[in-house]
């Protein structure tokens, strides 16, 4: 890379409509398998893009959808994107025991890596819900072999975000 050139990140969060937290108050887990899936088409048509533009990404990716939607993870790996982790079914961290954590992210780890066939070494937090009340969550990361995290935000958000943290 030159010294004009800019290094950029790109990262897609692979996760349907009825998954993010604004919802989970109206659209419960139970009812998932009875809505129309629409992360599929459009993340194969961020991927169109993406090849069409030669830009590589990191998915951080629901192992809910990795069940669903194998062709889609297979794809992501196949064309050299990496696959994340974003836990397995959108459920936040600050919602969670550390057991109840452990769990979540064993499951998406495990079902991620054996759909892609690719090690899964990145993790996003649901909503970036990693905060002071949760920082033993490095440690379980660390245990299940993470070597990084994207899951916080150093700005106040209603459901996420801790602004006294460094940037």
């Amino acid at each position: 890379m030159d010294k004009n050139s800019r290094l950029n990140a790109m990262t897609v969060d692979v996760e349907d409509y009825f998954h993010v937290s604004a919802f989970e108050k109206v659209i419960k887990p139970s009812d998932w398998d009875s809505l129309s899936i629409r992360v599929e088409d459009n993340t194969n048509r961020l991927l169109d893009l993406f090849q069409r533009k030669e830009v590589k990404c990191t998915f951080f990716t629901l192992g809910w959808v990795a069940k669903k939607c194998p062709e889609l993870i297979k794809r992501i790996v196949n064309e050299g994107h990496e696959l994340a982790s974003h836990g397995l079914s959108h459920k936040r961290a600050t919602l969670m025991s550390r057991g109840e954590f452990r769990a979540d992210l064993w499951d998406s780890k495990n079902i991620l890596e054996q759909v892609s066939g690719a090690k899964v070494i990145g993790y996003r937090a649901p909503s970036f819900s990693i905060n002071e009340t949760n920082t033993w969550v490095y440690d379980e990361l660390q245990q299940a072999g993470f070597v990084y995290s994207s899951s916080t935000y150093p700005i106040q958000h209603d459901l996420y975000g801790v602004p006294n943290w460094p940037r």
